[in-house]
């Protein structure tokens, strides 16, 4: 991270403070992941604002889904899946994680080749804080995305068991996908509570 003088110390804090909301002081065990999700909010010159509003975001997230924040702005869920929250007024999350938090994630769902996966973008033509769905017979839920919205089916191509399902608040079926490879860029999340990648 190079040199730092006090005034420079004292704003690396206060990111700590903003990720966390506490002090390093009274972080005990999550200091150093606060440490680290501060040191990528300067590396990627965001501002306190910008900090505090990417972590509300993580943190409405984590406590729907679960899973553990793993970087400023992804949630491992426990191995079922990922969580990419963009930053607000981005088309793409970035990745903190390596380098300098300057470039968009990579998007399995976009690259080429068969990722496995079935993606869901918060909003219209594959933008916004992004899904990644990995395991079957598992709910993913998104009830809180409102209006707008995309999905990639980039599963296991042509098996029946690979059309993902959206349910409604009442936990009914309103809408099967396609076999993969599909997608839709103009979808709308407001019906829909939770998603079963396959099953």
């Amino acid at each position: 991270m190079g040199y730092m003088h006090k005034s420079g110390i004292a704003a690396a804090g206060g990111l700590i403070m903003l990720v966390t909301g506490v002090g390093a002081a009274e972080a005990g065990p999550a200091a150093p992941a606060a440490s680290r999700f501060a040191q990528q909010a300067e590396s990627a010159h965001l501002t306190g604002e910008q900090t505090t509003a990417l972590q509300a975001d993580v943190d409405r997230y984590l406590k729907k889904m679960g899973g553990t924040q793993v970087a400023l702005n992804k949630i491992d869920l426990n191995g079922r899946g990922e969580v990419l929250v963009a930053l607000p007024g981005e088309d793409h999350p970035r990745d903190f994680a390596s380098g300098n938090g300057m470039r968009a994630a990579a998007d399995p769902c976009l690259s080429p080749g068969v990722s496995g996966n079935f993606c869901a973008y918060r909003k219209d033509d594959f933008k916004g804080t992004r899904i990644d769905m990995f395991r079957c017979n598992t709910k993913y839920y998104v009830s809180t995305w409102g209006r707008g919205g995309s999905w990639i089916n980039d599963q296991t191509r042509d098996l029946e068991s690979r059309r993902a399902r959206m349910y409604n608040p009442s936990g009914h079926m309103i809408y099967k996908t396609p076999r993969a490879y599909s997608e839709d860029r103009h979808g709308d999340w407001m019906p829909v509570r939770y998603v079963i990648p396959c099953g």
